[in-house]
Formats: structure tokens, C-alpha cells, sequence
């Protein structure tokens, strides 16, 4: 049985979406993806500078216009970094390191194998020295792309199992993914950190002096309220955004994948040995767990609004009708 893809094998143009059935253009599924990762760059900036307008004007409608200007200077160097730095951030927090060619020479040629399956150039390869069994994709596109594995994968999959699980970061690669999410991760956490910031001075009173000066009237209370109910659903209806659009793509990345090394009883194995896995769970920070092939946090693999992964037995089912 072959165990990693032919050279020169070709992905097909289209794949079934596991969720819809319906036939999907891989290379409109990458555009789409292009196009939403600059929209959701310009989205944060313009929400930024929205929201930065209306926490100046709450406390004094002179400082709208230079609150505004601050909050967009926010947003767009938040765009930039999660353009040009996510990758160097997530594998700093997941404690990654360069994998060694000798000690990790499996490891490095099942990802380029992989890659040439996918058609794209072989990624840089990091291993994460945790027992638990989990591996992510980072990079803002397949000519920078990052897959990082933990140590417990390695030990705990063989190869055409591994295949299929560096084949499904490698879709997240290829379809630029893993950009789209990195850009979606950075306006959730820009709205969160200007929600926090808004509390905060909330809380010490600011809002509260200005009013009771008489600064803006009707109009400044009007906006204080707007400003509330703002700072109260945009973070919860952008983070349920993230989640949902999250478990859709681990969907196709699946089916990708199963596409790649031709072999979709592979990943569905490996996914039921991470179902199956009883070891102590792999602990990282909230802000990149939604991008490891199973959320480290297992109730988060999950029908639900804030589950960021779909249920592994879902997962697995789905591979197994294809």
C-alpha cells in the first residue's frame, strides 16, 4: 500500500464539501480566502477607528477625532503583525523549536513528501516537546509556511497516520487558511483589547465627570449607550464568527487532505487515537488553540457557538464516507 503521494501526483481543482456535498473549486476556496483577509484587515481598521470615535466622544466630544486617529494606528499596525509576525508569535507561544534534520528525519520527509502532493513548497518543520498528540500550520502564505507537530504525535502515529494529519495542516497552507485565520485572530483581539481598555476607564470614573459637566449632552449619552451595547456584543459576535468559520474550514481541511495523500482511512485513524488519547492534556494559551488540528481543550471539539473544532467523531465519520 503506497504510503505518501506520488511525485508529480496533482490535486484535483475540486473537492466535496463534507458539510454541504456540494463540489467545491479548491482555487475558489483560495481566493475567497485572499479576498476575505485583506477585507477583514480593512473590517478591523475601520471597526477600530469606529469604535475609537465613539469612546473619545463618550468622554468628551473633543477627543473624538484624536482617539480615532490612535485606534486606527492600532488596527493597522495589528493587521501588520498578524500579516508579517503570526507565525513567529504562535510558535513562540506554543514553545516550538526547529526540528533537527537528524533527529527528526521521518518527520522531514513526510512533510516533504506531503508537499509534493499538495504542490506546494515544503514548509519550515518545528516539533513542540509535549506528550500530548497535536501539530498546527502558521505562515501568511505556502512560500512561508510553518507546521509544527508535538513529540507525542510522533510517537503516537505511524506513517501513513502522520501523513494524513501534516496533510491536513498542508491544506490550511495551500489555501491560505492559515492567513485568513491569523488576520480573523487579530480583529477579535483588537475589539477585545479596546473593549478593555473602554472598561477600564469606565470603571475609574471618566465617563461619569464628563457628563455630569455637561460636555456633550443628549448626543453624548446617546453615543455612551451605543458604546455599550458595542463593547458588549462585538467581541462575543466576532469570537462566535471565528469559531464558526473555524469549524468549517477543519472540515475541508480534512477532506483536503484525504485528497492529498489519496488515503482518507489514514487521518481518520489518527483522529480516533487523539479521541482515544487518556495522557495529560497539552495546555496553551486560548488565542491559538482554535489553530492545532484538534483544540488542546477537548470540550471545544464540539457542536456548539464557541467550539472552535467540530466533533472528532464527526470527523472521523466524514472521512470514512468519502
Amino acid at each position: 500500500m503506497r504510503t505518501s503521494p506520488p511525485a508529480g501526483s496533482r490535486l484535483p481543482d475540486a473537492i466535496t464539501d463534507p458539510v454541504t456535498g456540494r463540489k467545491i473549486s479548491l482555487l475558489d476556496w483560495k481566493a475567497a480566502n485572499l479576498r476575505s483577509s485583506w477585507l477583514l484587515g480593512l473590517l478591523m481598521v475601520v471597526l477600530l477607528g469606529g469604535l475609537g470615535w465613539l469612546i473619545g466622544y463618550a468622554f468628551d466630544p473633543g477627543l473624538a477625532t484624536i482617539v480615532l486617529v490612535i485606534a486606527v494606528v492600532v488596527g493597522v499596525g495589528q493587521t501588520l503583525a498578524a500579516y508579517f509576525a503570526s507565525d513567529s508569535m504562535v510558535l513562540n507561544v506554543a514553545g516550538a523549536r526547529p526540528a533537527n534534520e537528524k533527529e527528526h528525519r521521518y518527520l522531514v520527509n513526510v512533510s516533504e513528501a506531503v508537499a509534493i502532493g499538495a504542490g506546494v513548497p515544503a514548509p519550515r518543520v518545528y516539533v513542540i516537546d509535549n506528550p500530548a498528540p497535536n501539530a498546527f500550520a502558521t505562515g501568511r502564505d505556502p512560500q512561508h509556511g510553518t507546521i509544527a507537530v508535538t513529540t507525542g504525535l510522533l510517537q503516537l502515529l505511524d506513517r501513513q497516520e502522520l501523513e494524513g494529519v501534516v496533510a491536513h495542516e498542508m491544506a490550511h497552507i495551500r489555501n491560505y487558511d492559515i492567513r485568513f485565520m491569523s488576520m480573523l485572530a487579530a480583529t477579535v483581539g483588537a475589539i477585545v483589547l479596546l473593549r478593555d481598555v473602554a472598561m477600564r476607564a469606565m470603571y475609574y470614573g471618566g465617563m461619569g465627570r464628563r457628563r455630569s459637566g455637561g460636555g456633550g449632552g443628549r448626543g453624548q449619552i446617546v453615543v455612551i449607550i451605543l458604546l455599550l451595547v458595542l463593547l458588549i456584543l462585538a467581541p462575543i459576535l466576532a469570537l462566535a464568527l471565528r469559531m464558526a468559520v473555524s469549524r468549517r474550514r477543519e472540515y475541508l481541511a480534512d477532506a483536503t487532505g484525504a485528497y492529498i495523500t489519496r488515503n482518507p482511512e489514514g487521518l481518520a485513524r489518527a483522529l480516533e487515537k487523539l479521541r482515544d488519547y487518556k495522557g495529560a492534556p497539552m495546555k496553551v494559551s486560548d488565542g491559538v488553540a482554535h489553530m492545532f488540528f484538534t483544540n488542546p481543550n477537548v470540550r471545544l471539539n464540539a457542536v456548539g457557538l464557541f467550539a472552535t473544532h467540530p466533533p472528532l467523531q464527526d470527523r472521523i465519520s466524514r472521512l470514512r464516507r468519502m
